[in-house]
């Protein structure tokens, strides 16, 4: 990523941080518009935070067709998906971005929620092994 692409990320990224995501926006358009897969995959995360989850996971599939080995918008499109209860398509994207080398407590949580919803018990336990999982999945399912 060349200095003057990655500056433009930099103001748009502290214009989420301060919640001016219009201002956001119009830059990740402009970056997204060279076919940049990160821009798709921020943009989709604002619409997401603006409860706008349709056009959140279209941003997520448009970074994925740039760049198929992105494992943050597979994790960022099943999270979006479990929003909408695609428990099932929330799954393949979640197990598509550990494929691709995502390990982490917020995947490995996610997964477990969604293993629940579609009643995979196995796969949950296989989650829930893990104490801090375990302890993150009950105070989503207490809401």
């Amino acid at each position: 990523m060349d200095h003057s692409v990655m500056n433009e990320f930099l103001k748009a990224i502290e214009f989420t941080k301060l919640g001016e995501y219009e201002k956001a926006i119009e830059i990740y358009q402009q970056l997204a518009a060279k076919n940049i897969p990160e821009a798709y995959n921020n943009l989709g995360n604002i619409y997401r935070k603006k409860g706008l989850i349709g056009k959140a996971v279209e941003m997520y599939k448009k970074a994925i067709n740039i760049n198929p080995e992105f494992p943050e918008a597979f994790f960022n499109m099943g999270c979006a998906l479990m929003e909408i209860d695609k428990y099932d398509e929330a799954i393949m994207a979640l197990e598509k971005s550990q494929k691709l080398g995502l390990h982490s407590f917020d995947l490995d949580v996610q997964l477990a929620l969604c293993y629940i919803a579609t009643g995979k018990q196995k796969k949950a336990q296989e989650k829930l092994s893990d104490k801090n999982v375990e302890n993150e999945v009950k105070k989503y399912l207490k809401e």
